[in-house]
């Protein structure tokens, strides 16, 4: 039996990243159950925030709080007094820790991402929060194996719900190929004619130097040698990309490889349509939206063996997985599929339709209603 009343512990709805599409999509699926009567209410607690969030939908949210440390675990403490929620909900392992406070604590879940929980330290107050939950929702089955084998004790509360393409996206993407499509001008035709760019996604933090920029840089020489124009893109900020613009420079690669930045929807969109290969040798995908978003705009990825990007990635079908770290392997096979138009093609069709077949919308709400099904539990 799903929760009548939730509570939402959430990161944050409108800022950036991939925590808080995640949010967006989950607060999507509970509008859609109250609309249907299936949910009495779905209340929220913010941490972070801005102005430009959607107004809170008619029915089924009365509380929703915008918070900032420490105002977060006072307000998700009153929220838990005032309105005791059948079921909380929290979109990362360190919310979770707020339920030190006293006061009722209805049985809660928690989000799993991945990397974050590597980080656990033994008797630490994340690792009382992570087992004390009813029920651990995992991001895709490589998560899900992780935290079983790290946390034996709750391994029976695991449950994998592999994340979705947020839908806002995928109707914003939609309703633009319609209009090229109507223009005549689509993204395939576009890479047949202009040089052969490769496009890694993802944020340039210095303490997260795993999502293979520099391996990326290190390979683009042999990249060159073979696809004498081929260009990296580089989209995503942080305080490493002063690092990689050096690194850039040093070894003479200035012409070769953009740095973006931060972009918008849209720019995201015109940088999926004007790639030929999506490429993010990760070692710290607990899933990889970004795999998922390429793949749904027709373009092959490049994976590692590593994480749970060959989850998302069939390697030699929809992309190719290699060694993480192994520069000489993530060169051969770009240059590989730059030099292959046919096998490239042939790839970004299967990923067009695998993205929209495993990585929908519908697929995520049923799984995460189930996985969320504390029937069993109480």
């Amino acid at each position: 039996m799903i929760a009548r009343r939730w509570l939402l512990a959430l990161t944050g709805l409108e800022i950036p990243g991939g925590i808080a599409s995640v949010g967006r999509t989950i607060a999507r699926v509970l509008d859609e159950e109250i609309a249907a009567g299936r949910v009495e209410r779905a209340d929220r607690v913010l941490l972070y925030d801005d102005e430009r969030s959607p107004a809170p939908p008619a029915r089924g949210v009365q509380w929703r709080a915008r918070a900032r440390q420490p105002l977060f675990a006072a307000e998700l403490w009153l929220a838990r007094v005032a309105l005791r929620p059948d079921l909380l909900l929290f979109d990362l392992v360190g919310l979770a820790r707020s339920l030190a406070l006293p006061g009722p604590t209805p049985p809660y879940a928690v989000l799993c991402h991945g990397i974050e929980l590597e980080r656990i330290e033994p008797g630490s107050a994340h690792e009382r929060a992570l087992l004390g939950a009813a029920r651990l929702v995992a991001n895709s089955q490589t998560t899900a194996r992780f935290v079983r084998e790290r946390f034996p004790a709750v391994a029976a509360r695991v449950r994998a719900a592999p994340l979705c393409i947020e839908p806002r996206l995928t109707d914003r993407w939609s309703e633009q190929r319609a209009a090229a499509a109507r223009e005549g001008a689509t993204g395939a035709a576009e890479r047949a004619h202009d040089a052969p760019v490769v496009l890694i996604i993802g944020r340039v933090w210095s303490e997260e130097r795993g999502k293979g920029h520099d391996e990326l840089i290190e390979a683009w020489p042999r990249v060159r040698a073979a696809i004498r124009d081929a260009e990296l893109w580089v989209v995503g900020d942080g305080d490493d990309r002063p690092r990689l613009e050096e690194k850039v420079r040093a070894a003479g690669l200035g012409d070769a490889v953009r740095f973006f930045g931060r972009v918008s929807d849209d720019e995201l969109a015109r940088c999926y349509e004007r790639a030929s290969l999506f490429a993010m040798p990760s070692r710290q995908e607990g899933f990889g939206l970004v795999y998922a978003e390429a793949m749904w705009h027709g373009l092959p990825c490049l994976a590692s063996t590593r994480d749970a990007g060959a989850e998302v990635v069939r390697d030699g079908e929809t992309g190719v997985l290699v060694p993480y770290g192994d520069v000489a392997a993530i060169g051969a096979a770009i240059a590989g599929l730059l030099g292959d138009a046919e096998r490239l093609a042939r790839m970004g069709r299967a990923a067009f339709a695998e993205a929209r077949e495993r990585f929908g919308y519908a697929r995520f709400r049923r799984d995460l209603l189930a996985a969320l099904d504390l029937g069993d539990e109480r």
